[in-house]
């Protein structure tokens, strides 16, 4: 005998989608716009020219602060409406140590590629391994922050 499971339906999975939309509305009261801007309460979260994330004030246009991820925009938004300055400049910072460490792990990983002495190749290996590790350790803490704002 064999045993035939069916496939959801289309109409299941509609029904699905938009019970877990309605549970992260709750949860998160975002409103995502069609040219990929993210409004929370009175604040929006706009791409720049510079492809970082700025933070603006929706009422009066009013930029308060850029940042390289989304995340830390997002978070930032919600510390600045709470007047949590302690947590809005620590978000900044992590983002800022964040993109650097991004940045250097970029650079080593061109340079290593280039690079015909030894013992410079293992200078450079570790220092790739060394930003690969702080990528690492940066985007867990930014998670993990991101977690508990927003949980």
């Amino acid at each position: 005998m064999k045993n035939t499971k069916t496939k959801p339906k289309a109409k299941v999975i509609k029904e699905l989608a938009q019970q877990f939309e309605e549970e992260v509305k709750q949860t998160i009261p975002l409103s995502i716009q069609p040219d990929g801007s993210v409004v929370y309460k009175n604040y929006v979260i706009r791409q720049t020219d510079k492809e970082d994330w700025a933070l603006y004030h929706v009422n009066n246009k009013t930029l308060i602060e850029t940042y390289h991820l989304k995340s830390c925009a997002l978070m930032a938004a919600k510390a600045y409406e709470c007047t949590n300055l302690n947590k809005f400049f620590e978000i900044k910072q992590i983002d800022s140590k964040y993109w650097a460490s991004f940045s250097d792990n970029r650079i080593y990983q061109k340079n290593i590629k280039k690079v015909k002495d030894f013992d410079r190749y293992l200078i450079l290996l570790n220092k790739l391994e060394d930003s690969k590790c702080r990528v690492e350790q940066f985007k867990e803490q930014i998670s993990r922050m991101f977690k508990w704002s927003f949980a």
